[in-house]
């Protein structure tokens, strides 16, 4: 998302409004391990309550499947609302979390609803600990408090998703019109050129000229034309909506797709690791594509030269990949802005990639991300 979500400052400041401190995190951590027991069937409610009702099963496109994957993500996350450092890690893994349930479409009003059950589940559980009365009166606050925050950041999540929104529907609702509008009287002429083209080659070997310069010349307009039917695609890709059609795709066997689709040279190594069998449920087209372009993107970062590195690895019930190059990395002042559209660093960049594979990974209900790395820029 273009903006940054809460960051620590914001929530160290709710945090004392409600008087949250060390004091309370070690009250939280102390009954962990009594209550833990009720996390599955705390859990099991959470989601039978929203299987129940039409709207909010709706949001589970994956079937039990990604229900079983939700239900480990929860688990880890209650785990981490009682046990972790409420520090900055904290905070921007929490964020993440949130944005999970703004990516899968959950009503606002049902997630809400479901901190609720979270909350009454976990209450009860901790008043069946064997704490003292003025320990418990505490650790019941402390649990208050700490789910209070959580829903301060899941909030900011919603919020930050709505302005995101608005500011990218403005935008494609400009390049859906600029689309339209130069889409058909581009093609027509890149057609006739493109036909030309071919038709001046096959004269030109009738003939028996065979000119190095020529048929250089006749390549570099071939690709040229090849660009711009390219970028043509990208502008109608980015201003349509068009659901994923998924299926069960081995990580392995995408990027192996997505190495060929994109033309790496034989001077650019890329190193991979995958494990064994790693499969997600997903468009393969759509994810060679922003794998691809990644990719490309990484090989022109280090000038086609050297090692890309590529890892995947599950995580919380989904699965992450990251594209590491050693080239140069982003300018800080513009890492807000390289997923906005028609924005780009490169001398002759359109500022369409990074915006449509952010497209196509939302569509997904995931999230693409330029993480911090020390050297090079790591998606």
């Amino acid at each position: 998302m273009n903006s940054s979500g809460m960051d620590f400052r914001r929530f160290q400041t709710i945090a004392d409004y409600v008087d949250f401190g060390p004091k309370d995190s070690e009250l939280l951590r102390a009954v962990h391990a009594q209550i833990a027991p009720v996390f599955g069937p705390a859990i099991d409610d959470f989601y039978a309550a929203i299987e129940a009702n039409p709207r909010a099963r709706a949001v589970i496109t994956g079937g039990q499947p990604q229900i079983e994957r939700l239900k480990r993500t929860l688990t880890a996350w209650i785990a981490s609302v009682l046990l972790d450092p409420h520090d900055e890690a904290y905070v921007l893994a929490h964020a993440r979390i949130g944005r999970v349930h703004v990516r899968i479409g959950l009503p606002q009003e049902f997630m809400f609803t479901a901190m609720n059950r979270i909350r009454i589940h976990l209450k009860a559980a901790i008043e069946r600990c064997e704490l003292d009365a003025s320990t418990l009166s505490r650790t019941l606050a402390a649990a208050d408090k700490i789910l209070d925050l959580e829903l301060a950041i899941m909030l900011d999540t919603y919020r930050e998703d709505l302005n995101d929104k608005i500011r990218t529907g403005e935008r494609l609702a400009t390049i859906g019109q600029l689309a339209a509008s130069i889409g058909h009287e581009l093609r027509n002429p890149l057609s006739t050129i493109e036909s030309s083209l071919f038709l001046m080659d096959q004269r030109l070997k009738r003939l028996g000229l065979d000119d190095p310069q020529i048929a250089k010349h006749h390549e570099k307009i071939a690709k040229q034309i090849k660009h711009c039917g390219k970028t043509i695609t990208n502008l109608l890709d980015l201003a349509r909506e068009r659901p994923p059609r998924r299926q069960p795709v081995d990580v392995s066997s995408l990027l192996l797709q997505a190495s060929e689709a994109a033309g790496i040279p034989t001077t650019l190594e890329v190193d991979i690791d995958i494990p064994s069998g790693l499969t997600i449920y997903a468009d393969p087209d759509d994810l060679v594509h922003v794998l691809g372009n990644l990719l490309t993107n990484a090989s022109q970062a280090q000038n086609s030269v050297g090692v890309v590195h590529v890892r995947a690895e599950s995580h919380q019930g989904g699965t992450q990949v990251f594209v590491q190059d050693s080239g140069p990395g982003v300018p800080v002042e513009v890492r807000h802005r390289i997923f906005d559209a028609l924005f780009t660093t490169k001398s002759h960049g359109t500022g369409l990639g990074l915006a449509l594979c952010r497209r196509v990974v939302f569509a997904h209900g995931g999230e693409l991300t330029l993480e911090p790395s020390p050297t090079g820029a790591c998606f």
